[in-house]
């Protein structure tokens, strides 16, 4: 399956909850080459493949979201972070966990899965409350082409928050490479529900209903969604949009509410 990496920047609350420590999404961009991952300066919780529409270019992916979008959102995680520490909500994450953590999401980086596998199988054990690392272990797991390990850690990390935008997204994606729209678009949907900006989750979501369900004004709405969430607009998903703006313009229904109109 080909589409872009995304990532989360994790802070050690990342570990615990990602409402108290996820950052902002970024996404690889690249053409007709092979995806790869995005450079990032601060460790980074990967999250998932992008489904690609059926009409798109190979590999097409989105650039970046502005810089102030990003720094809105680590704002927020910033102060929810704070609030659930105050609180005593949140447990400061052990050093060698968060070590474990980082090391891991480098060797990602690096594309050294056998690396990030020995160092993610162990936290998940000692650590099962911690969604993060579970997420990352899925998408070392599909590397592998273990697909039902992989599954089986995205459920794990949705016991520890069944909200968490990315561990639902990607689970959203195995289950409508499965046949299952309906439990896959369930997914996306508690994905948006605790993020409503989770880009990733609008793309996918989007897809869905444009391919598969074939509920094209829906699906406008979160190409929109997604497009919105980016500096420049990603000229894929810019045709689809004007693609589906045109078919419903071209509706019977708007045909004859033109008509009327006249």
């Amino acid at each position: 399956m080909r589409g872009a990496i995304a990532e989360h920047a994790a802070s050690p609350f990342a570990l615990r909850s990602f409402a108290a420590g996820a950052l902002a999404l970024t996404l690889a961009a690249c053409g007709a080459s092979a995806p790869k991952q995005a450079e990032v300066e601060t460790p980074r919780e990967t999250a998932v493949p992008v489904a690609t529409r059926a009409d798109a270019a190979p590999a097409a992916t989105a650039p970046a979201p502005e810089s102030r979008r990003e720094r809105r959102s680590e704002r927020r995680a910033a102060e929810e972070a704070s609030a659930a520490a105050a609180a005593g909500v949140v447990e400061p994450v052990p050093e060698a966990a968060a070590a474990a953590y980082t090391r891991a999401v480098a060797a990602m980086r690096a594309e050294n899965w056998l690396e990030a596998e020995l160092e993610l199988e162990p936290l998940v054990l000692e650590h099962p409350d911690y969604p993060g690392p579970h997420v990352n272990l899925a998408l070392v797991y599909l590397h592998d082409g273990r697909r039902d390990d992989a599954r089986k850690e995205l459920e794990l990390a949705l016991q520890a928050d069944p909200g968490h935008p990315t561990a639902n997204t990607q689970l959203g994606v195995l289950l409508r490479e499965d046949g299952k729209f309906a439990a896959a678009e369930a997914a996306y949907r508690r994905a948006l529900a605790t993020d409503p900006d989770y880009a990733l989750a609008h793309y996918n979501l989007g897809v869905l209903l444009d391919i598969y369900l074939r509920r094209g004004a829906e699906a406008l709405q979160h190409y929109e969604a997604y497009q919105a969430s980016l500096s420049q607009p990603n000229e894929t998903v810019a045709r689809w949009i004007v693609d589906l703006r045109r078919r419903a313009g071209n509706s019977p229904g708007a045909r004859v509410a033109q008509g009327e109109s006249q």
